[in-house]
């Protein structure tokens, strides 16, 4: 029988060596990680979902959706570039604490502050500069959080603990909705409390599980050139990557449109009063936790038993746009309602199978774990920003508003994005 553990292979000296392979993972180990993902996540959703949107609103009524565009596209750009920084720099990170740990800890009191100066910003400058700052210490954390995953979990435990992972957003997104409710008239709180949350999510992390050091010649460190270098990967020379990279970017871009969109569809399109409309959508995301929860522990498991990862991703597309159509056509919050479990359904089916093709297509991944992930983390953020950057110009259609096409151009990208796995040779 297999000895499960939380600890890596290491040198005599305690640090672990690259290319020492991962051994499995405890139970307790799978039960704090996927916690303090979801506890991320609460900071990551609850902007992007609601609190920005409502902040906006009183704000700046007149201008609010392409205000909101600016500033979740312009933060998450900010985001997105230094993920790929702090990727690099947590590979090449010789602490004693080891190579994820710093770098979550110096993320924490960055998320902090932005999240504190985004609520009590009274001006769309302040509030964008605020949630730019409170990106760069979500990028620190996520991407280090993220490089534990192809650093410690075996391949045979990866579509396990990515089912778990992937519902903890839809988890995130209805903890969001339920605390933004009661918080929406101190702005403070509406950003601050989910960062605290995140913050002590992570502590356990940082306090019980392993993150040995990685023991480097002293002749093996890069100039800064050399890691600017190592930030880039040729899609050419490798074509898993590439492919699989843009599947990632395509999926999450037709979910953005209607994650970041839905509660301004649900007041202008169908004329629902913005009080009634958090509490619809509250009720969307607690029933949607079966949907997610059941596409995303079934696939995971079902994916490593049958050592497939594709006609699970195939599968997932097919409901997005399915969903995707339902909601074009709604009339009522009943037909949103229907649609949205559907995508939730597929993105469960996604979010488990996604994490787990991708830690099998990832090259060296015992050495440049972080790049690589935080590489795939950019495909998974970027659509943030190109999501209410191209909605404006979609909604603008016919005379405004048009959101039966944004929806129905979601469903088309979602369908592009589940064929970009078929040239993909490295799985199945």
């Amino acid at each position: 029988m297999t000895q499960h553990t939380d600890e890596l292979p290491a040198a005599e000296d305690g640090t672990r060596k690259p290319g020492d392979g991962p051994e499995p993972v405890s139970g307790r180990f799978i039960t704090l990680y996927v916690l303090s993902y979801l506890g991320l996540y609460v900071a990551v959703m609850t902007p992007l979902l609601v609190s920005l949107a409502m902040r906006l609103e009183t704000i700046d009524p007149q201008g609010k959706t392409s205000s909101l565009g600016l500033v979740v596209g312009l933060g998450t750009l900010v985001g997105v570039a230094s993920g790929l920084a702090f990727g690099v720099l947590s590979d090449n990170t010789t602490s004693r604490l080891g190579r994820r740990k710093p770098w979550i800890l110096a993320g924490m009191p960055v998320l902090l502050a932005g999240a504190a100066l985004t609520g009590a910003g009274t001006s769309v400058s302040v509030l964008l500069a605020g949630f730019v700052v409170s990106q760069l210490g979500l990028s620190a954390i996520m991407t280090a959080l993220l490089a534990m995953l192809p650093d410690q979990v075996p391949e045979q435990q990866r579509g396990k603990v990515s089912g778990l992972l992937g519902f903890t957003a839809q988890i995130a997104g209805v903890a969001g909705f339920q605390l933004a409710t009661p918080l929406r008239e101190s702005g403070v709180l509406l950003f601050l409390v989910p960062a605290v949350i995140a913050c002590v999510a992570l502590l356990p992390v940082v306090l019980f599980l392993p993150d040995r050091p990685v023991r480097r010649p002293a002749g093996d460190r890069q100039s800064l050139a050399g890691l600017l270098r190592g930030l880039a990967f040729n899609p050419v020379r490798q074509p898993d990557l590439g492919w699989a990279w843009a599947g990632r970017f395509l999926i999450q871009l037709s979910l953005m449109f209607l994650s970041t969109y839905q509660l301004y569809f649900l007041t202008d399109h169908l004329d629902y009063e913005l009080e009634k409309v958090t509490g619809l959508l509250a009720l969307t995301g607690g029933v949607g936790l079966l949907m997610t929860s059941v596409g995303a522990v079934a696939s995971g498991i079902l994916s490593d038993r049958l050592r497939r990862r594709k006609p699970f991703i195939y599968a997932a597309a097919t409901a997005f746009a399915a969903g995707f159509a339902v909601i074009a056509s709604a009339t009522s919050f009943a037909q949103v309602f229907v649609g949205s479990q559907i995508i939730l359904l597929g993105a469960g089916v996604f979010g488990a199978v996604d994490i787990a093709l991708i830690t099998d297509v990832i090259p060296n991944r015992e050495t440049e774990g972080a790049k690589y992930m935080s590489v795939f983390g950019i495909a998974a953020a970027l659509p943030q920003s190109v999501a209410p950057l191209i909605a404006p110009f979609v909604l603008a259609v016919g005379g405004g508003e048009n959101y039966p096409l944004l929806f129905l151009s979601a469903a088309g990208v979602a369908v592009i994005g589940g064929l970009t796995v078929r040239p993909i040779r490295g799985v199945r």
